[in-house]
């Protein structure tokens, strides 16, 4: 059927061609997912943006988090809200690894360096219900780009929580706190350099509770990593 389905594509896509999925236009041969005029709309993270000083400080104040790295910038209704929201609810994985990849290269051009790359779990019933973890989808990409080997299975969400959207700054943590363990047996972390793959990070409470877990298990260096920021208003 596979080989059915590839054969019929080309005339399926004449048919039908591919859109962008925030302005609806026809895609060209190459892109994916998004038009060139939209990927370019998406505002870029660098080490010297507010948003990314602000959450890094917030983040190492923690004192289990050693480095952050992010790419894009979260805006409401914005391409990157569209990108997300179809990986995390409509099913688009390609969409995760896509984005991943592009964060690998951040990761590459910023000398950022792991031994493990972790994407944070969803509960086994959210899993379950949704079939896939987007975060995952984004470490898959990450390690597209490094090669460096990720690792599922290990890190898990102990219990279920509610989304953080609509919760404030002490809410958040308290929310995640103690809510991720490591599996003893199957860990083998000591020493390592982890780095956690989550979609977008807002107060970052969701990394520093994975991190504390990490640490726990003898990571020697945690780097929190994002897709996306999100601006936090309390």
């Amino acid at each position: 059927m596979g080989g059915i389905a590839s054969l019929l594509q080309p005339l399926t896509d004449f048919i039908f061609p591919p859109t962008c999925l925030h302005c609806r236009a026809v895609l060209e041969e190459d892109d994916r997912h998004l038009c060139r005029s939209c990927w370019k709309c998406i505002p870029l993270v660098s080490r010297s943006h507010s948003l990314y000083v602000q959450t890094r400080t917030r983040l190492l104040d923690s004192a289990v988090v050693d480095d952050f790295v992010s790419v894009f910038v979260f805006e409401k209704e914005g391409t990157f809200q569209t990108l997300a929201h179809a990986l995390k609810y409509e099913g688009f994985q390609s969409a995760g690894r896509m984005i991943g990849g592009v964060l690998g290269e951040q990761m590459n051009e910023w000398g950022i360096g792991a031994d493990a790359i972790v994407p944070v779990p969803l509960h086994r019933a959210k899993h379950r219900e949704r079939g896939f973890n987007q975060a995952e989808s984004i470490a898959r990409g990450i390690s597209d780009r490094t090669g460096w080997p990720v690792v599922t299975g290990v890190l898990e969400r102990t219990r279920p929580t509610q989304t953080q959207t609509k919760l404030d700054a002490v809410e958040r943590q308290k929310n995640v706190e103690g809510a991720f363990a490591v599996r003893k047996k199957m860990h083998g972390l000591g020493g390592k350099t982890c780095i956690i793959v989550d979609d977008v990070i807002t107060t970052g409470a969701t990394i520093v509770s994975c991190a504390h877990a990490l640490r726990s298990a003898g990571a020697s260096t945690i780097i929190a990593s994002s897709a996306a920021l999100a601006e936090y208003n309390p």
